[in-house]
């Protein structure tokens, strides 16, 4: 019993005085330095996420994620809104968003939602879209188990890019749609906006073009405005998909690829989109040529201590 505590203790002791030197090393290996981040670095892009560019200007965001198992969403966003109408205009950024849902060149009206529907989706959890100031996005969320209902998506995207139909009767009908959806945000809260609104904006377009829009507008603007609208604003280079979900990426990618190859400019590139917006007297610069990329940057103003934003 002598023996084995001995033993013991002297191999307690061998593994004691061998760690000793170790620890030592360990305290004494210096940290790997780490680089202080600044407001003017760029964000590190995902190394997982497979991006490009097509001929015509489009750009492309698809990326393989498991989880959920099944499923992948859909993406296609428009770098054009409210902010881009014109005085005889507001409300037709909205109004197009609407009419992307009542007939194409591949989906006649009234059979797209229904054709998602019939796939399991539902309009509103997996099937929207929505218009803000500076930018419009559609948004489709499908099983991706089904690569012929991946393919019909990417398909109804290239049709919202370039196809829409826009027929007149089909207009119409919508008009009162979107006049309900302006109908439906009066009351308290819309209220306090509107006092708000010119006071946040001061002294910019920004409050001054609600994406609802005006009411009288969307009455009665004759449909070649919302087709100049469109063919002005919804150009290759003005628009980017996403594509993230449980499926082969390099699929995904050409899928993308050959849907919206096609796609061309219908009209004159427009020039670049400018607005300020005040803060306690001092003033700040929103600027877009276009790019589905873009970079905010924040610098002190010559005017006082405080700060504008520059997107």
């Amino acid at each position: 019993m002598k023996h084995l505590r001995f033993r013991t203790a002297l191999l307690g002791a061998l593994l004691t005085s061998a760690m000793v030197p170790m620890a030592a090393r360990q305290a004494q290996a210096p940290a790997p330095a780490v680089r202080a981040f600044t407001p003017q670095d760029t964000i590190p892009f995902d190394a997982a996420v497979r991006t490009g560019k097509l001929p015509n200007g489009l750009t492309y965001y698809v990326r393989k994620n498991s989880r959920p198992a099944n499923r992948v969403l859909l993406r296609l966003a428009v770098k054009t809104g409210s902010l881009d109408e014109a005085d005889d205009q507001q409300g037709l950024a909205h109004m197009l968003e609407h009419m992307a849902f009542n007939g194409s060149a591949h989906f006649p009206p009234g059979q797209l939602v229904s054709y998602f529907e019939s796939t399991g989706a539902r309009l509103g959890p997996h099937v929207n879209a929505y218009t803000s100031f500076e930018e419009t996005v559609y948004m489709l969320d499908l099983p991706s188990d089904k690569p012929e209902i991946v393919e019909k998506g990417l398909t109804a995207f290239a049709d919202f890019a370039g196809g829409l139909s826009l027929d007149p009767a089909e207009i119409d009908k919508e008009r009162g749609v979107v006049i309900e959806e302006w109908r439906g945000g009066l009351g308290a809260q819309s209220r306090v906006r509107d006092k708000q609104i010119p006071i946040l904006f001061y002294h910019s377009r920004f409050a001054d073009r609600l994406p609802i829009g005006k009411p009288d507008i969307v009455r009665t603007f004759p449909p070649a405005r919302l087709r100049a609208f469109y063919d002005t604003f919804y150009r290759p280079d003005r628009m980017a998909v996403v594509a993230v979900g449980d499926m082969d990426a390099q699929r995904l990618e050409d899928e993308v690829r050959t849907a919206f190859g096609a796609l061309k400019p219908r009209a004159p590139a427009p020039p670049p989109r400018k607005d300020e917006i005040s803060f306690s007297g001092c003033s700040s610069r929103s600027s877009t040529n276009g790019s589905t990329r873009s970079r905010a940057v924040l610098t002190r103003s010559s005017c006082g201590p405080e700060f504008t934003a520059r997107a």
